[in-house]
């Protein structure tokens, strides 16, 4: 319990410690000539006040609040971290309609810069009649650098009791590498234009874009039943009116600028944008020939690391490197985990000295690239066999002497396995080959049968993990198939085997959910889409238990 605390508190020490700037105004569309506020949000662990700037256009500033500061206190790391959140509200009014700008949004604290994109803010002539249900998309931000990570969901807003809910379309999201996100259905009054709404999350997902130029953030589309409400019914906002219709509901198309990460890219540059943290280790250095070298990469930050490749670590002919094993875990939104297995085979003696490996990755903040510096252990191998000097052999004859001033030369002389004379049954030497190549091949053919009939079907019993799972691919044709042996003993389905195996609980919940997310991978509105990750150690596990069901049923 106390390791999930801590685990726990460090994920949320991380989504605090980075400093955030974000802006909301209310109403997000303004009215010409009326007063509309923009509350300026800061996170930061710094104790300095902050000095805002910006530069409006279109607009005049009327007024200023401070609403005060309201602190966190974290454990993390053996260290008490303090956070703050500084609100300050702004009064604007805007003179003209069409679009109004704040530009140039900066706020130094201490030697810190933090910096907002320019924002545009359309101005009405006349409020808007806001729709009691409709769909939209949240993008907090509208400008990215080439695989910098925005959350984008897609919540749905209503002022009345909605029912028979369908997605009809989930967004398409080319040329974003996609993260979905299983996050609890949740809802919340929020309040749009001055009118309260409850907002349901309908759709979540990280998306990494992985080219330049405008892209877009494509709708989602849905189908909803509401009451209707009239003006002259007092009721109709509780839902209660007599009419009840059905609408399909699109959200709107968001564009986004995506521009290139900024040159000279560094030739140890990852991919990787926004903040990361690297660690290496190293479970033992001092070897044996024949003995693995393992070492452990591990990467976690926000950025897109299901596009991280392994980097090199040792280049060594004494050194046979196997397949590098990478397995993501996605901890949330704003967090996720990239764990590398490398194994090295020592095959002679070799002793390599600490090395450095570089990399680095891109902070969109500072627009810079941070370095990393990770210090590879020495790596020792010994007892191996030295090299011996050549000797001197020779069959039948004795070795001369050595004198002085003389070289020996030694020559080595082998007798042919089957002795070069004049044999009168060396002719028959090709027959007596054949029978004896004819009886091993009998011999041979005998133990094969002999094993079979011992061992019956259990030639057929595929205990290895398929390959197709490897992939990251699920299906569940194959895995039928795999389970076939312990179907045909039980006769149950293959989520009861499952249920009812010596699996370990991590395993079952795993295969358990795993089925049950397959059966809904046709989601309607109140389901979660089936995002599957093959974990080796869970099939692996099973592959064990597959087989030793099968040879207890044929014991």
């Amino acid at each position: 319990m106390k390791c999930i605390i801590l685990l726990l508190l460090s994920v949320l020490s991380w989504k605090l410690a980075a400093d955030e700037l974000k802006i909301e105004l209310n109403p997000a569309k303004p009215v010409q000539g009326e007063v509309f506020q923009a509350y300026l949000r800061i996170f930061t662990d710094k104790s300095d006040e902050p000095n805002i700037t910006f530069s409006p256009s279109g607009l005049e500033v009327v007024g200023k609040v401070n609403q005060g500061i309201s602190t966190r206190t974290i454990y993390a790391n053996g260290k008490l971290r303090v956070t703050r959140e500084l609100t300050f509200v702004y009064d604007f009014v805007a003179n003209r309609t069409g679009t109004s700008y704040l530009r140039d949004i900066n706020v130094q604290i201490g030697s810190k810069t933090l910096r907002h994109p320019n924002l545009a803010i359309t101005v009405l002539k006349e409020p808007e009649v806001m729709a009691d249900v409709f769909v939209m998309a949240d993008v907090p931000k509208k400008w990215l650098y080439v695989g910098e990570g925005v959350t984008v969901r897609y919540y749905l807003y209503s002022k009345v009791p909605v029912s028979n809910l369908d997605v009809k379309k989930y967004p398409k999201l080319n040329h974003f590498l996609k993260r979905f996100l299983q996050e609890p259905e949740r809802s919340e009054r929020v309040s749009v234009d001055g009118q309260v709404y409850l907002r349901t999350q309908i759709y979540a997902a990280k998306l990494f874009p992985e080219k330049t130029g405008e892209l877009k953030v494509d709708s989602l589309s849905l189908s909803a039943t509401y009451p209707s409400s009239r003006s002259n019914d007092p009721f109709g906002a509780f839902g209660l009116g007599r009419e009840f219709k059905t609408r399909n509901l699109i959200s709107e198309v968001i564009k986004i600028d995506v521009k290139p990460v900024p040159a000279p890219v560094p030739a140890d540059f990852t991919g990787l944008v926004g903040n990361h943290e690297f660690s290496l280790q190293a479970a033992q250095t001092k070897l044996i020939v024949n003995e693995p070298l393992e070492i452990k990469l591990t990467v976690s930050g926000v950025g897109a690391l299901e596009n991280l490749e392994a980097p090199v670590l040792l280049k060594n002919q004494a050194l046979e490197e196997f397949e590098t094993n990478g397995e993501l875990k996605i901890t949330d939104a704003n967090l996720a985990t990239k764990v590398f297995d490398y194994t090295f085979l020592a095959k002679s003696n070799i002793s390599l000295p600490v090395q450095e490996l570089s990399l680095s990755y891109f902070d969109p903040v500072s627009e810079k690239y941070i370095p990393v510096q990770l210090k590879i252990p020495e790596v020792v191998v010994a007892g191996g066999q030295k090299s011996q000097e050549k000797q001197d052999v020779s069959i039948g004859l004795k070795a001369p002497e050595k004198t002085s001033g003389q070289k020996i030369q030694s020559k080595v002389e082998l007798s042919p396995l089957i002795l070069q004379k004049n044999i009168p049954w060396k002719a028959w030497l090709s027959e007596f080959n054949l029978g004896l190549a004819i009886i091993a091949l009998f011999f041979s053919l005998g133990w094969i049968f002999h094993g079979h009939w011992k061992l019956g079907d259990s030639f057929l019993i595929k205990s290895e993990v398929p390959v197709v799972f490897k992939k990251n691919e699920f299906n569940l044709k194959e895995f039928i198939v795999w389970l076939s042996p312990l179907i045909a003993n039980s006769g149950k389905s293959p989520l009861a085997i499952v249920r009812d195996s010596d699996l370990s609980e991590d395993s079952k919940r795993y295969f358990i959910e795993l089925l049950n997310a397959n059966d809904h991978k046709d989601y309607s509105a109140r389901k979660s889409q089936m995002v599957y990750r093959y974990h080796s150690s869970h099939f692996k596990e099973l592959a064990r238990y597959i087989k030793s069901v099968s040879h207890e049923s044929r014991s």
